[in-house]
């Protein structure tokens, strides 16, 4: 039977706030194209379709970037001890970003609604299938080396079967923690580079730059670590399949 997916429909529901730039809106719509990057390999769906969708998501992750990091930066400042004029100062400045950046925001067109043919169930379990042996794969490749790139890779295709399985019912709780330590890791990768790059952020962050150079480099050790521990359940559930979703 084929099925009106609601992913458009719910990305029509926040589009005022996200043009508008609210970050809520900005994390809500850049979830909900991961979510239509699984259901249109699902739908087997045309480039055309595919693109659209790809394109708002690239539009919106300077934004949602610099909320991401902007809150990793602020809450290591206080922890820190730094003073609270400077938190201000970073506070404001910050802002100050986020509004040159809306500005520059160029937003696509709405990306298009689509359906799940008759059958995505089945396609939908033996994509999930599939994904997994590549997955372990990139999993112990990435754990086995220092190339960040080859950790953000792994964690985007993951992303995908993520919201695959997410289709046909809930998915495995190894699954998500991974998931959430790989976030982390790219979180201080991007932070990283704006404290190493920025010429305004480091007259502004003064000495605090060094610290915070050195707390993201704790927490991106920490953020490995917790992967490497959470690894052998994940291996153990990856491959198995949700029950199907009761109706």
């Amino acid at each position: 039977m084929t099925k009106r997916s609601p992913t458009a429909e719910r990305l029509e529901d926040v589009w005022p706030a996200l043009r508008a730039g609210d970050p809520e809106a900005v994390h809500t719509a850049r979830k909900l194209t991961r979510r239509a990057q699984a259901e249109l390999r699902v739908a087997g769906a045309r480039g055309r379709v595919r693109r659209a969708w790809r394109d708002l998501r690239r539009a919106a992750a300077p934004l949602r970037d610099h909320d991401v990091a902007g809150g990793h930066l602020r809450a290591a400042l206080a922890d820190l001890g730094a003073p609270e004029t400077l938190l201000t100062r970073f506070g404001e400045e910050w802002a100050a970003r986020r509004t040159a950046l809306l500005a520059g925001t160029r937003w696509p067109e709405p990306p298009p609604a689509y359906d799940l043919k008759g059958g995505w169930k089945v396609r939908a379990r033996k994509l999930a299938a599939e994904d997994a042996d590549d997955l372990l794969a990139e999993g112990e490749a990435a754990l086995a080396s220092a190339d960040t790139e080859m950790w953000h890779a792994w964690r985007k295709n993951l992303k995908r079967h993520r919201y695959t399985l997410g289709l046909l019912g809930d998915v495995p709780t190894p699954l998500t923690d991974v998931l959430d330590a790989l976030g982390r890791l790219q979180d201080t990768e991007v932070t990283t580079a704006l404290l190493r790059d920025d010429e305004g952020l480091r007259a502004l962050l003064g000495g605090y730059r060094d610290l915070l150079l050195v707390h993201e480099a704790a927490a991106g050790q920490a953020a490995r670590a917790w992967v490497r521990a959470l690894f052998p359940a994940f291996a153990r559930t990856l491959g198995e399949t949700p029950p199907e979703k009761s109706a």
